[in-house]
């Protein structure tokens, strides 16, 4: 059998002479692996260790990227915008709104939009489909008369924005079929009155040709009607069904659908699609190419044009007035949108002849007139945003710049609470108590456990890991100090602004008194704004490879939260100093998703209990087998011993 101790799988048979050996070496390798279970719970131990450093290095990851990183511009608190805040209101916000930054001027801002940037644009003059296009001809069964005689009476279905109706065919010529067609059309779908006239929904034309004539179903715009569309039985399994007679297919429409491919649209435009041989076609906008293919749907290809950004233009189509529009994305005078085939006729085919210049912005500031090229500009550390042109005789609106105090307020309350937060969970981890009754479970304890068990011992076990731990004392106490240590050509402190600990037993968490706060951004502004998040004009920026000295005068000058943001990138960093070393806590533990995950003090603690536990092993293994190895010449010993008495009982027994 396995050797049951755990550290040889050699097989054995073991018990001949009556012994139970499994059992007498596994009470025996008890007592030797006790060294053993000691070692895997000390790595345990700092193991645990490791995860709680990093649990306090991913606290100071996500408050930084909160709080210092200016990608989350709403909670960012190193710019002069978080401390001098403006708020900029507008008297009508339906012509124009603003936002300000902090180098607005205080009062009021009188603005007139004269006229607001348009950009270039390109569209159909008139409705780009044909039109529901059919023919009527003569063919090799008989002339056209008798091909209308037998269409006599045939039903197609029509359906008009969504209502469909039966029309019956009729008529003994091309005049006559179509006057017949438009009154079923009018009976079936009436006419409306507009300005006190009667009109029809529809507009159906016809030419003769050399076997017959061609004819056309149209909505008529002016009565308000949009999409028709031509649905019904076709082939032979319906004598009744007129369709395949008149040249039509079913779903035939007088609006494009962008969903059909290019190729079933081909005929559909004013021109038809062109494509080379193995069925692609380009075109350009603003230089960019845009490549598409026949099996393209329409919407595919205005995708392509939508989603590139370098072409500056977007395509719509619109159903109701049957209109392609091109417009640039760039507003402004000046010619903004260039096309042109290559090869194929995609652009021609949209027949795009009515062109719109763009225009630039023009507004009224103070009576000074402004002309911009969007309607979306800056000036004196206000960015305006026009929405619609005034009337002329209009005296304009008002945009009012003030503090915006609640904001600042808001912002710096979130800090303090997730600053708070964060003292708290360090200080927690510094001064829990360890208790010693709760070590890591060995093997053997684990397996007499349940999993519930298991858990409420070890959430006892992991208490007091980082009691009293210097790299979290020095990191809490150079936060506090930064807060309170004075700020270079600066006169007021933290305290002046209600910001402040209110006893030593708080252990550096701060608390706001709103009202100071408000009095202070309102009074004196630029004095907060510095002591908040000023820096030195000599070193702006932190950096890993500074001197002592650059160091040592970005501290000195900087403001408070500009300090903290330093203290924490100092921490957890992950690029290296001029010593090659990362962030202290990283030198330390480790994080995940970086090199450090693996290269750090812990971890190294970590591969060297790994050796002394791996040689150990093989240690304890060689002691195992060596007790078999007793155990088997003692079973051997007693096998022999038991032969010779039985032989000398045989010669007792052979002699009566």
């Amino acid at each position: 059998m396995n050797g049951i101790s755990g550290f040889s799988s050699q097989m054995r048979l073991t018990g001949l002479s009556g012994f139970d050996t499994d059992s007498l070496v596994t009470e025996l390798m008890k007592a030797e692996r006790i060294p053993l279970d000691i070692l895997k719970q000390k790595r345990t131990v700092v193991e645990w260790r490791q995860e709680s450093y990093r649990e306090i290095s991913t606290s100071l990851i996500s408050f930084k990227r909160k709080f210092f990183d200016i990608v989350n511009r709403s909670s960012y608190m190193l710019s002069q915008n978080s401390i001098k805040a403006m708020s900029a209101t507008s008297s009508n916000s339906s012509y124009v709104t603003a936002t300000a930054s902090n180098e607005a001027a205080i009062g009021e801002q009188n603005i007139k939009v004269i006229q607001l940037a348009t950009a270039n644009s390109l569209s159909n003059s008139t409705g780009i489909s044909k039109g529901i296009t059919g023919s009527v001809t003569a063919d090799e069964l008989g002339s056209l008369s008798e091909k209308l005689e037998n269409l006599e009476g045939k039903k197609i279905f029509v359906e008009l924005d969504g209502v469909s109706k039966q029309i019956t065919l009729g008529g003994s010529n091309g005049a006559e079929f179509v006057q017949h067609l438009q009154a079923s059309l009018d009976e079936a779908f009436g006419k409306v009155t507009v300005d006190g006239e009667e009109l029809s929904k529809f507009n159906v034309t016809f030419t003769d040709t050399e076997n017959g004539f061609d004819f056309t179903i149209n909505t008529n715009s002016d009565s308000g009607a949009t999409k028709v569309s031509v649905y019904g039985p076709s082939g032979e399994a319906n004598e009744m069904a007129g369709l395949d007679d008149l040249g039509l297919t079913a779903g035939q429409s007088n609006r494009l659908s962008l969903n059909s491919s290019l190729l079933t649209l081909q005929d559909s435009f004013s021109m038809p699609l062109q494509f080379d041989e193995e069925g692609n076609a380009e075109f350009t906008i603003n230089g960019e190419t845009i490549s598409i293919k026949s099996t393209d749907s329409l919407k595919q290809v205005f995708d392509k044009i939508n989603n590139n950004e370098k072409a500056k233009a977007k395509i719509n189509y619109d159903e109701i007035t049957d209109r392609i529009t091109l417009t640039s994305t760039v507003t402004g005078a000046g010619n903004n949108l260039e096309i042109d085939d290559r090869p194929g006729n995609f652009l021609a085919a949209l027949n795009l002849d009515e062109s719109k210049s763009g225009q630039d912005a023009k507004v009224s500031i103070n009576g000074e007139t402004l002309v911009r090229s969007t309607n979306n500009f800056t000036a004196n550390g206000i960015t305006y945003n026009l929405h619609k042109a005034h009337a002329a005789d209009d005296e304009g609106d008002t945009i009012t710049i003030a503090h915006d105090t609640e904001s600042v307020i808001n912002n710096i309350k979130s800090f303090i609470e997730e600053y708070n937060n964060l003292i708290d969970s360090i200080n927690g981890k510094t001064s829990e108590k360890y208790n010693r009754n709760y070590q890591p479970l060995t093997d053997a304890q684990r397996d007499e456990m349940d999993e519930d068990e298991i858990k409420k011992w070890e959430k006892q076990a992991k208490t007091g890991l980082l009691r009293n731990d210097s790299i979290l004392q020095r990191l809490t106490l150079s936060m506090r100090t930064a807060l309170y240590e004075k700020v270079e050509g600066v006169g007021i402190s933290l305290k002046d602004i209600g910001i402040e600990s209110k006893s030593y037993s708080d252990k550096g968490k701060l608390y706001l008194d709103e009202d100071k706060l408000k009095n202070a951004l309102l009074s004196k502004p630029d004095e907060v704004a510095k002591l908040i998040n000023g820096v030195s004009s000599e070193n702006p920026t932190y950096s890993r490879t500074a001197t002592a000295e650059q160091r040592a005068d970005r501290y000195s000058k900087s403001g408070v939260f500009q300090r903290l943001s330093d203290i924490v990138e100092d921490h957890v960093s992950t690029l290296r100093d001029s010593d090659g070393r990362k962030g202290i806590l990283l030198e330390k533990a480790g994080i995940e998703g970086d090199l450090s995950a693996t290269k750090n003090l812990i971890s190294e603690e970590l591969d060297d209990f790994d050796d002394r536990i791996d040689n150990l092993i093989d240690k304890l293994t060689r002691k195992e087998q060596s007790y078999y190895k007793k155990f088997s010449a003692l079973e051997t010993m007693l096998a022999q011993m038991n032969q010779q008495s039985a032989w000398i009982a045989s010669q007792f027994n052979f002699g009566q």
